[in-house]
């Protein structure tokens, strides 16, 4: 008998392995990250179940079991396909199979899961499984800089295809990761998470900036009570110093 693995339990999966491989191979200090999970949100429809982005680049990544057969993506998919193939946005098809991502999972199988750019999702035959796909988005991140007007173009596409306001529907926010120099974890809100995904390196600059301006206000009066209490350590230890003798 089939037996079968929810998308939001795989989900969880890829993000703890991305993190594992995240602290495994070090993370700058103050390099912000945003892992967002978007699945059953109002920003689901659009950007997908998950949306990862830093000052380098973007992923948005659409999960299904292979044993549910609803046609959802297969009509997202049409919709992407015949603006694409026009001649004013051609152009974005390289654009969508960078950043663009459709994981396919069956582990019934030998081969559990099966990752390809979200426009081959009704063809998904490739060698590309999970663990891959975490290993090739850990190098994306410290990779070079992607074209973000040409990103931010491409989800603009995607909110005129899937989503029938033509707008992409707002949230509440979302929330990005660093670490400090000791490599204490920081936790950073965000208000809007379509702006992040369409402009990652405006909104992470700026919240790294800030983030850096606080932990200098708040190390400035630790600094000043500990420049006040060394005089008083060094007097202790001299006395202690003439005690002993």
């Amino acid at each position: 008998m089939a037996w079968d693995v929810s998308e939001n339990v795989v989900i969880g999966q890829f993000i703890l392995d991305l993190g594992h491989a995240l602290g495994t191979r070090g993370l700058p200090p103050f390099e912000l990250i945003g892992v967002e999970l978007l699945q059953q949100t109002a920003l689901d429809t659009v950007l997908g179940d998950l949306l990862i982005a830093n000052t380098r680049f973007v992923r948005l990544i659409e999960f299904k079991r292979e044993l549910n057969k609803d046609d959802k993506e297969s009509v997202k998919l049409s919709r992407l396909k015949a603006v694409l193939d026009s001649g004013s946005y051609a152009f974005l098809q390289s654009v969508s199979r960078e950043i663009h991502w459709y994981v396919l999972s069956n582990f019934n199988k030998q081969k559990g899961t099966v990752v390809v750019p979200y426009l081959d999702l009704e063809s998904p035959a490739a060698d590309r499984d999970l663990a891959r796909f975490v290993e090739e988005t850990v190098n994306a991140l410290a990779g070079p800089r992607m074209n973000e007007d040409d990103s931010r173009e491409y989800i603009q596409v995607l909110e005129r295809c899937f989503n029938s306001g033509g707008r992409i529907p707002r949230t509440t926010g979302g929330l990005l990761f660093t670490v400090d120099h000791q490599g204490k974890s920081i936790i950073v809100p965000i208000r809007d998470v379509p702006e992040l995904a369409k402009t990652p390196r405006l909104i992470l600059e700026e919240r790294r900036r800030t983030l850096e301006r606080e932990l200098k206000e708040q190390l400035t009066p630790e600094r000043e009570l500990k420049e006040q209490l060394t005089p008083e350590r060094e007097l202790k230890q001299q006395l202690t110093r003439g005690m002993s003798r």
